[in-house]
């Protein structure tokens, strides 16, 4: 199924901590599958999150590096949610 970057916000937060996978590109160009999820209050120490409604990046738990990652929606290439995948246009 094909989604609009708009779209995939939305559906990444209507995950409620459930896990989803996303395909991306990192800033060094190479493509990146991640296992996240939201809602995580691990190691939390407080402090300014460099996401925001202004930029396009969203904070999320990697579930294989224990770790919390910024996702690019710009760079999205797919996301998979509950079986179901998003092909990113």
């Amino acid at each position: 199924m094909q989604v609009s970057r708009l779209k995939v916000l939305k559906i990444i937060n209507q995950t409620n901590g459930k896990i989803f996978a996303v395909r991306f590109i990192k800033k060094n160009g190479a493509v990146r599958v991640m296992l996240a999820r939201l809602g995580v209050k691990r190691n939390l120490k407080g402090g300014h999150n460099g996401a925001s409604d202004k930029n396009t990046l969203v904070t999320v738990w990697d579930m294989v590096s224990n770790g919390y990652r910024m996702v690019n929606l710009e760079t999205l290439l797919s996301l998979k949610v509950g079986g179901t995948t998003y092909e990113v246009i």
